[in-house]
C-alpha cells in the first residue's frame, strides 16, 4: 500500500515539474557574444555595414528598431499585463509603468560588448538599450532604441600595464553618441570596436525578440 501511495505521489510530482514553465532569462553577454560570432565570424566592419539598412539612423542620430508581437484573443488590458510580466522577466530595470496608456518602458545593460586597449586606458563599450512595450488589442509593439554607447575606462592601458601601475578601477562612465560613429567610427577612434558594438547590439535585439516570442 505504501509503495502504491509513494508511486502516485512521485508521478504527481513529476507531472507538476513537467508542467512548470521554463525559467525566463535575460539576454546575457555570453549569449550575445556567441550568437554574434556564429553569425558574423568576427567580421565586424562588414557586419556593421550589412546591418546598417536594418538599424537605420533615427532623428536623434541613434537607431530605433520596432517589431510586433501577436496576442490572439486578448484585449489591450490583458496584453499590457502580459507585457509587464515579459518586461520584468527579460529586462534589467523597469523605468516606468502606465496601465492607462498601455506602455511599459524598461532598460537592459550589457557591459563590455567590445573593448580596446590604448596607451593609458582600456575602453569598454557597453550597451544600455531602451525597450518600450506598447499594448493594443491583440498585439504589442516592441521598440528598442539605442542612442549612445556607455564607455567605461580603466587604467589597464599598455603603459600602465607595462610599468605595473594599473589598479583596474573604473573611471566615471562617458557617453559616445552613435550619431558620431554610425554604423562605426570609420575615420576616428576605435573603428573595429565600434563596429563590433553596433553588430552585437543587433545580436542582442535578435535574441531578445526570440525570447519574447
Amino acid at each position: 500500500m505504501m509503495k502504491k501511495v509513494f508511486g502516485i505521489v512521485l508521478a504527481c510530482a513529476f507531472a507538476w515539474l513537467v508542467s512548470m514553465p521554463a525559467t525566463a532569462q535575460k539576454v546575457g553577454l555570453d549569449e550575445v557574444n556567441k550568437y554574434a560570432k556564429e553569425q558574423y565570424r568576427n567580421r565586424w566592419k562588414e557586419a556593421a555595414m550589412s546591418i546598417k539598412p536594418v538599424l537605420k539612423m533615427d532623428d536623434e542620430g541613434g537607431y530605433t528598431y520596432t517589431a510586433t508581437l501577436r496576442f490572439k484573443d486578448l484585449d489591450a488590458a490583458q496584453v499590457y499585463e502580459r507585457l509587464l510580466v515579459l518586461a520584468k522577466q527579460h529586462t534589467d530595470t523597469i523605468l516606468s509603468e502606465d496601465a492607462d496608456a498601455g506602455v511599459v518602458q524598461a532598460e537592459c545593460y550589457l557591459f563590455s560588448v567590445a573593448s580596446q586597449v590604448g596607451g593609458f586606458y582600456r575602453f569598454h563599450l557597453c550597451l544600455r538599450p531602451l525597450i518600450t512595450f506598447t499594448a493594443s488589442k491583440g498585439e504589442a509593439e516592441i521598440t528598442v532604441s539605442l542612442q549612445y554607447y556607455e564607455i567605461v575606462k580603466t587604467d589597464k592601458g599598455v603603459v600602465n600595464m607595462l610599468f605595473k601601475t594599473a589598479s583596474g578601477a573604473p573611471l566615471p562612465a562617458e557617453q559616445w553618441l552613435l550619431a558620431d560613429r554610425y554604423p562605426y567610427n570609420e575615420r576616428g577612434k576605435m573603428p573595429l570596436a565600434t563596429a563590433e558594438a553596433f553588430t552585437k547590439s543587433y545580436a542582442f535585439i535578435q535574441l531578445l525578440m526570440e525570447q519574447l516570442q
